[in-house]
């Protein structure tokens, strides 16, 4: 049902910055492994990233660094990532 502004109440976006680039997400929960495909596209599968969140909201309420396979809560403007590919020796 659209709302007074003509839009979707149910075509809901969050508005998210990952690397500096602005990025529209259609559910405000995103995974580890979503970002490094969003910050990295065409990325080595076996490619590992760090990824820190001072604004979104993980699992049991911890913010900081998102592990593998974790999701996080993305508010609905304004959650800033910064994704890092890191090597392993």
């Amino acid at each position: 049902m659209p709302d007074t502004n003509g839009t979707d109440k149910h075509e809901q976006t969050y508005e998210v910055v990952i690397n500096g680039t602005p990025y529209d997400l259609d559910d405000e929960v995103v995974t580890y492994e979503a970002l490094g495909a969003l910050a990295f596209p065409g990325h080595d599968p076996t490619a590992i990233f760090t990824v820190a969140s001072k604004t979104a909201t993980a699992a049991r309420g911890a913010s900081g660094t998102l592990l593998a396979g974790a999701p996080v809560t993305a508010k609905k403007k304004g959650t800033s990532f910064d994704v890092r590919l890191t090597t392993r020796s």
